[in-house]
Order: C-alpha cells, then sequence, then structure tokens
C-alpha cells in the first residue's frame, strides 16, 4: 500500500485493537473478483464488520489525498463496535442499534432500511435567518431545471417547497424508491452510494448502502433522474455531515419544467424522442454511389450492421436488468434522442432487414435466422429473453416480437455502452479494467451524464490519478443500473 496507508494502519492507537489489515492489487486476473466487490475506484477501501452478522459495511474511493477521510469513517466505524473496556467486538445487532426484525412494507427501499424522515422541516421564507436572496437567487439561475420556469411558476413552486434538516447518518432517499421529490443541498454533505448486481449478499448486511460514488455539498442536487425518467432512485443518499435541502414534491414542480409529473415517462414525451430524427419519406443521399462501387458498399453497410445488432444482443443479454418499466422506456428514447440521423438510419436499416414480412415487428424465427446471418447462434430460449428485456409490454400471450421503437431504444444503450468502453478501454494497457479519472475527465470533456444534468460524478475527485471501473462508469453515463 503507498506510504500514507500504512501510517495509518502503523498508528499506535489501533496496535491493541482486532483488526485484520488486507491489501489487493488489480490485474487483468481478478477483475470478476473486483467487481464482486464492487470495487468502482483504485483506491478503495472496505470496513468489514467481523460480527456475526457483520459483513461489507463501507465501501468507498480514497486515493492519498483523502487519507483524513478515512480516518474519521474509521473512527466512526470502530467506535461503534469495539468495547473501550475490552478492546473486543461488540454484540453485532447491538453495535448496529438496529432491531432484530425484519422491515417490511412501503418506505423500504434496496436492502430494507428504511429512510429518514427530516428531523426538522419547515416553509421556505425569505429573508429568515436561513434562506436569503442569494439561496433564492441560486434556486432560480443555477438550477438549470428551473431557468425557463417564468417568474409566476417559480414564485409559485417556490411558495409549496419545504427547508428540510438531516442529521449525519440519515438516510435522504435510498435506492430503489420512487421518487417523488427533488433536492438542492443548502448545506452540508451528503455521500451517494450505489449496489450493483454483482454484490454478494452474504457479504453485505441490509444495513449496507453501496459502492461510494460521489460525495454531494452545498448548491449540489439529487433526484432529478428518477423525476425525468420516471424510474425509481439510483442511488442512495446518505448524510455525512448536517445537512438542510431544499425540497420541492413532484406534485408542486409546474408542468412546464422536465421535473414535473406531468412530462415524466408519458407516451407522447416518448414518441416525440423517437420520431425526431426519422428522415424525410423521399429523403435521397448527397453522394450517388457508382454501380462498380455499390454492390460492395451495400455488402460492407450489411456486414457492419449485422456486427452492431450482434453487439447489442450481447449486451441486453449481459446487463440482467430489468427493462419493461414505463421509467425505463423514457430513459431509453432519451438516448435515442441523441442518436445522430446516420446512427438512427443505419438501424432502422437493420430492423427492416429482420423485419422479413415488413409488419413493424420482429418475430422470434425472425431474430434467429438474423442472428444466424451473424455468426451467433442463439437459442429460442435466449432470443425470447433478448425480446422480453426490451419489450416493455411483453407477455408470453400477446406474441413473441418486438417493434422498432423498442428495437431502437435497446440498440442506443447497446451502442453508446460499446462505444464509451471500447475508447476507455484504448487506456487501460494492463488490461485491468480501470482508468485515470483524470483521463476519462479529458476525453469526456466535461460530459457526466447522457441522460440528465447531472454535473458532478465518480470522476470528480482531487486527485485525477485515482482509478476507474471505466464500464461501470459507462453505465452510470447513461443512467443505466450497475
Amino acid at each position: 500500500m503507498a506510504p500514507k496507508f500504512i501510517e495509518v494502519k502503523r498508528d499506535d492507537q489501533l496496535s491493541n485493537l482486532p483488526i485484520a489489515w488486507a491489501e489487493f492489487g488489480a490485474s487483468k486476473h481478478n477483475r470478476d473478483l473486483f467487481r464482486s466487490l464492487e470495487i468502482l475506484t483504485l483506491p478503495t477501501v472496505h470496513f468489514y464488520d467481523g460480527g456475526a452478522k457483520g459483513g461489507l459495511v463501507e465501501n468507498f474511493p480514497c486515493a492519498p489525498a483523502g487519507i483524513p477521510i478515512l480516518k474519521k469513517k474509521l473512527a466512526q466505524f470502530l467506535n461503534a463496535r469495539i468495547d473501550p473496556d475490552t478492546m473486543e467486538l461488540k454484540d453485532a445487532a447491538a453495535a448496529r442499534g438496529e432491531k432484530e426484525e425484519e422491515e417490511e412494507g412501503d418506505g423500504l427501499g434496496i436492502g430494507g432500511t428504511k429512510q429518514s424522515a427530516p428531523r426538522v422541516e419547515r416553509n421556505v421564507t425569505i429573508d429568515d435567518v436561513l434562506v436569503t436572496e442569494r439561496h433564492v437567487k441560486y434556486l432560480r439561475t443555477g438550477v438549470p431545471f428551473f431557468k425557463d420556469l417564468t417568474d409566476e411558476e417559480f414564485d409559485g413552486m417556490l411558495s409549496k417547497a419545504r427547508l428540510q434538516s438531516f442529521n449525519p447518518g440519515d438516510i435522504i432517499m435510498r435506492q430503489g424508491m420512487p421518487g417523488h421529490t427533488f433536492y438542492v443541498i443548502k448545506s452540508g454533505t451528503v455521500e451517494m452510494s450505489v449496489r450493483s448486481r454483482f454484490e454478494d449478499p452474504i457479504r453485505t448486511p441490509p444495513n449496507y448502502y453501496g459502492a461510494v460514488v460521489n460525495e454531494l455539498v452545498t448548491h449540489d442536487w439529487f433526484g432529478e433522474r428518477a423525476l425525468t425518467t420516471g424510474e425509481p432512485f439510483a442511488a442512495t443518499f446518505r448524510v455525512l455531515e448536517k445537512t438542510r435541502c431544499f425540497a420541492f414534491h413532484v406534485e408542486d414542480i409546474p408542468a412546464s419544467s422536465i421535473l414535473s409529473k406531468t412530462r415524466r415517462a408519458s407516451r407522447e414525451i416518448v414518441e416525440e424522442l423517437s420520431q425526431r430524427y426519422v428522415l424525410p419519406e423521399n429523403y435521397e443521399p448527397s453522394y450517388p454511389p457508382t454501380p462498380k462501387d455499390e454492390g460492395i458498399l451495400e455488402l460492407l453497410v450489411r456486414f457492419r450492421q449485422i456486427r452492431q445488432a450482434a453487439k447489442c444482443f450481447e449486451y441486453v443479454m449481459s446487463t440482467e436488468t430489468k427493462w419493461g418499466d414505463g421509467g425505463g422506456i423514457a430513459r431509453r428514447s432519451m438516448l435515442a434522442s441523441k442518436l445522430s440521423k446516420s446512427q438512427r438510419d443505419d438501424f432502422v436499416e437493420v430492423f427492416n432487414m429482420a423485419d422479413v414480412d415488413g409488419n413493424g415487428k420482429v418475430s422470434l424465427l425472425e431474430m434467429r435466422k438474423f442472428m444466424e446471418s451473424a455468426r451467433a447462434r442463439k437459442t429460442d430460449e435466449e432470443l425470447l429473453e433478448m425480446i422480453r428485456k426490451s419489450n416493455p409490454v411483453y407477455h408470453v400471450d400477446t406474441g413473441y416480437e418486438i417493434t422498432l421503437d423498442e428495437f431502437l431504444g435497446v440498440m442506443a444503450e447497446a451502442e453508446f455502452y460499446t462505444l464509451f468502453t471500447e475508447t476507455f478501454q484504448a487506456l487501460d494497457e494492463d488490461n485491468t479494467g480501470y482508468v485515470r479519472a483524470g483521463a476519462l475527465d479529458e476525453i469526456l470533456g466535461g460530459v457526466r451524464d447522457l441522460i440528465s444534468d447531472d454535473h458532478k460524478s465518480i470522476i470528480d475527485t482531487e486527485d485525477k490519478y485515482i482509478q476507474v471501473d471505466y464500464e461501470q462508469f459507462s453505465k452510470m453515463l447513461l443512467g443505466a443500473a450497475l
């Protein structure tokens, strides 16, 4: 480990405590292991509770510059779990301060732990001690979702907003919960954590929040993606320092805002996004190919299109995500709207190639023949699984078919994911699966999210030499589940 980490380990105050230290290095041979441990960045620090019901408790990135954060977290972790008199582990249940019962029902997110109610909640009143004109000005001009509101709409929304206070350790929102509120941080610090599908449930107790991917501070916001797409919260937001947030409920946000409930994941918005780049009926290319080149050009284009479809299939089968919901439709339609006209033309052509009978849908039989032409032979079960994942209204009794809109959405996500990962992979000379955050930042040129106006991400760290899992980061850029 780096010298600064060694210094922490050798601290005299820790010498007599029941702590086991371990170090792992990333290589091309242990990429699957690191992914199963939800290691999104390097260096990453894990804290494990060795009690009877322990497991992975903390998972956060920590470059050498973050040693003060490591020391603070370690002190909190040890104080909660070690008896100061015996210097031995406390009972696991008592250390966590949890009830020995399973929590169920509404208000639960992934992992089964409830989110916290605000410690204090009050109306937003200007010119008092807590809210000044400066705060209101930032909300009006600094938050992109509010810039296009009329003064009347903004004032009406602000009059219904709430100022909520949270204490350290409180959970403002839990991953997997439906989105009803948009938050703007007035003061304090909030930690954003994500649990992935790779985690081992044996090692992760119910109060494990996932890998820390970001730290949000004053003037940062969260909740916009859930409101924009209609998908559940994709992360857990835990308070590190006493925090006050401006909270805007979706019912109170004007219809002219993309965050409004009336615009969220509506079929009209999906269709509008899907049709944005449709070619004119009588479109003709500006360059007429010569008769000599025409046959070769068509063959090369066909090979490329078939390869694109094969990559799409592999992506869908490897993600194992639930695609059949309104939020997923809206998110993928937003991605489809960002395709260039030539990309969209290619994907429409691929669909038409597979749609042999020309009925606007691709059947299981047509999909099998098309995949075989790509030398990607798949069983009926595999093809059916792909259609089920990409078709939001699929049902066994309605037939095994996928429509053009559904196909475009899936192809767009697969195309962007492949583009990102192949570009980032070129920087991964040792094939470890990780790339320096500074290098990713240089390539992206400020882009952080293709779905919302996120302006901070896992690569926004003081230490640009920290290593990031670029495959997982690519999914973050697309708003997809890890």
